[in-house]
């Protein structure tokens, strides 16, 4: 409960709700944050797979940071699903890190998503950070 409102949802039954609604087991889950060049919004969401598709999914919010990089304008973010089909998707990696002894300060893994649009045929792309192990939840997907 945040400032009286009662807006939590347990996370089990978050994920089954997903899973209901897709059809399809989940296979992997991640909290991420897509980077965006020439922006200085972060743009944080859910990234899961499934047997059929890599899904993102953003919540609608509004944060006070945001509200001042943005002048106001643009800071919220929606509730937002992009769903891109196993067949559509060309290149699902972790971008190489470079080793050595700093690995303390290491910034998260970027993994590289790129795929074929459905509806237009356009080539899209997101490249984004993660909170998590990147290999493994890169090898959710089936190949």
């Amino acid at each position: 409960m945040l400032f009286g409102k009662n807006d939590s949802l347990d996370a089990e039954e978050f994920w089954k709700n997903r899973e209901e609604e897709i059809g399809t087991p989940i296979l992997g889950k991640t909290l991420g944050r897509v980077v965006q060049e020439g922006s200085s919004i972060p743009l944080w969401g859910l990234f899961y797979t499934s047997a059929k598709a890599v899904y993102f999914q953003t919540f609608q919010s509004e944060n006070w940071l945001s509200m001042v990089f943005s002048g106001g304008k643009g800071g919220r973010t929606k509730n937002e699903i992009i769903e891109i089909p196993l067949d559509a998707i060309k290149s699902f990696r972790v971008q190489p890190q470079k080793s050595g002894l700093l690995k303390f300060f290491r910034k998260p893994p970027l993994v590289e998503l790129s795929w074929k649009s459905t509806e237009s045929g356009e080539a899209k792309s997101l490249l984004f950070e993660m909170d998590g192990d990147a290999e493994k939840f890169v090898s959710t997907l089936p190949r």
